[in-house]
């Protein structure tokens, strides 16, 4: 009775619990990115949003339904290569995941207080998001290393390049240029 009935209202209410989801993580945005990705219709003009869309929508029916790991990492590792290449901390790039609880406690308010859904339910519930919010924090960072590593590689092959044609005078020296990159982001 107890998580299958949890996942069943789940099921039901998926469109709601899409909206309110789609909207917390999109809230994390400006407000003149937040209405750019709120029209999800047109993935050409809109690819940012509708790919966000379409994932929570997937990560959704996986957290109702079969809870697939591979899909479930697919579909949240989409969310956060997007995240990764924004300038947004990681907290805030991961924090959609924890509020989903909120949503969940929100949407089935009446069920909670009639006990359909127990805390024990709930608790279930809130292991299985804690899981996958750490798993976003994982992927978060792996797409940020990759793309410091894209950054390095890149930035070195300019200077190889400067230097070949006699533009340099020195080559780079990686260990200096460790040390300076703290100051490239502030």
């Amino acid at each position: 009775m107890g998580q299958e009935n949890l996942k069943q209202l789940m099921e039901k209410n998926h469109g709601a619990l899409l909206k309110a989801w789609f909207e917390q993580v999109i809230g994390a945005y400006s407000d003149e990115a937040h209405k750019y990705f709120a029209k999800v219709d047109n993935e050409f003009s809109n690819p940012v949003g509708s790919n966000i869309y379409r994932a929570l929508d997937q990560l959704l029916a996986e957290l109702h339904g079969e809870a697939d790991a591979d899909a479930l990492y697919r579909h949240l590792e989409m969310i956060m290569r997007i995240r990764a290449v924004q300038d947004m901390k990681p907290s805030r790039a991961v924090a959609f995941m924890f509020a989903f609880k909120a949503i969940l406690r929100k949407q089935f308010a009446d069920e909670i207080a009639a006990g359909k859904v127990t805390e024990a339910d709930l608790r279930d519930m809130d292991g299985n998001l804690d899981t996958l919010g750490l798993m976003a924090f994982d992927l978060y960072m792996e797409s940020k290393n990759l793309i410091y590593e894209l950054r390095i590689k890149q930035i070195k092959e300019t200077n190889d390049m400067l230097q070949k044609a006699n533009l340099l005078n020195e080559s780079l020296d990686a260990s200096s240029f460790m040390r300076c990159s703290n100051y490239i982001e502030e």
